[in-house]
């Protein structure tokens, strides 16, 4: 095959060395200790991949759950619901945490198992945003599509801050430890509670100069886009940072400029999506399902070449097919209404499914290439050990 990985870059996986730094107070005195603990609980024969795999069945349990009892994101479900998800979640970020742990326990560690962890959760920051707007109650909205934009962003910037860097960080506050937790936690006392506790008003100001209120619902997205703001801040300072004490200065800065050029991709890919909601506002309110698997689908792969660009020293990935969709998306259904005449929501009903049936066949075809390539030139199994190592 060779699309995603030329022939002469395989030999670059035998050079992989894993590289993270955690500055989690959380991580370092409390989950690693549990992760420790927990991954004594999986046989010695299992593959860490599976493991891997295993947490987000966890997840789509949750989703299940929404499906069933609230799929339109806009009502209350039952009380048990919302510590199954807070459960769920919870065994999701141990399991992400014990597959590297197991992984270094056999001596299985590698470019896949990196490559696999980081494709799983990229499908998950879509996933968990669902569960997490459907106990939010915002329906398919704009604070969907925003609470959504927040969560693949996150990780867009992490991964582009560990292409650059050659370093995972884990930040003070980050999403996959802090930023996980503190959901977890609202979905515990929602469960307590229940969801009529996003109606409590926290702030109200009445006067003849301001007139506004601040419900837990609003103070939770703020304090989400507080933390969005904080980790794109953190990954731009710790790429200029790693260029700084590489190069010299005029280098580094060549180098930093080069480095922001790899988030054009991205924003411009969320610029058309929305031109497409704003031209067409039912591709958000009638068919949000499909358009946010359609995102996700995306940048998965757009996440999944750029870890694969890191593991076999290739240049930045720019162009990323499933980023035309919504462009794609937009010309049609225009075209189509405007000048065929066709029904507006006929058309958008197809074109939205369409469209996430696009993005899932490359984003499909893109795992199978690259778990063959690597498997075979590595001869190591995916799902299953095949040398055991003492």
């Amino acid at each position: 095959m060779g699309f995603y990985i030329p022939q002469d870059k395989l030999p670059n996986l035998k050079l992989y060395k894993y590289s993270s730094e955690d500055h989690s107070t959380i991580s370092r005195l409390v989950l690693k200790p549990w992760w420790n603990w927990f991954v004594q609980l999986f046989p010695r024969s299992m593959a860490p991949n599976v493991i891997t795999l295993l947490g987000l069945v966890f997840i789509i349990c949750n989703l299940f759950s929404v499906f069933y009892y609230d799929p339109y994101l806009n009502q209350d479900s039952p009380r048990w619901c919302y510590f199954f998800y807070a459960f769920g979640l919870f065994m999701y970020q141990t399991f992400d945490g014990c597959d590297g742990c197991h992984a270094r326990n056999t001596g299985q560690s590698g470019p896949l198992g990196e490559l696999f962890d980081h494709s799983i959760d990229a499908i998950n920051t879509t996933l968990g945003s669902i569960v997490f707007c459907s106990v939010l109650q915002t329906g398919y909205s704009k604070l969907f599509l925003l609470t959504q934009f927040a969560s693949v962003t996150n990780f867009y910037m992490s991964t582009w801050e560990e292409y650059h860097t050659h370093t995972l960080f884990l930040s003070t506050f980050s999403g996959p430890v802090e930023g996980i937790l503190m959901i977890i936690g609202m979905f515990a006392i929602i469960g307590v509670f229940g969801p009529g506790i996003f109606q409590y008003k926290l702030l109200a100001v009445n006067n003849s100069w301001v007139v506004f209120d601040v419900d837990v619902k609003t103070a939770a997205s703020l304090l989400g886009l507080g933390s969005l703001y904080f980790n794109i801040a953190q990954a731009f300072g710790n790429v200029a940072r790693y260029y700084r004490r590489s190069k010299d200065s005029v280098a580094a800065s060549k180098a930093i400029d080069m480095a922001y050029q790899g988030l054009i991709p991205f924003f411009s890919y969320y610029t058309s999506i929305a031109m497409l909601v704003t031209v067409f506002p039912d591709y958000l309110y009638q068919f949000g399902l499909p358009l946010s698997l359609s995102i996700g689908l995306s940048i998965a792969f757009a996440v999944g070449r750029i870890i694969l660009a890191h593991l076999t020293i290739q240049s930045f990935p720019m162009v990323h097919l499933p980023m035309i969709v919504p462009v794609v998306q937009l010309v049609t259904t225009k075209f189509c209404v405007d000048v065929y005449g066709y029904d507006l929501f006929d058309v958008v009903y197809s074109s939205a499914w369409l469209g996430f049936g696009v993005t899932l066949g490359i984003h499909g075809s893109f795992i199978n290439e690259i778990i063959y390539e690597i498997t075979t030139y590595l001869d190591i199994y995916a799902l299953s050990i095949k040398h055991k190592k003492a």
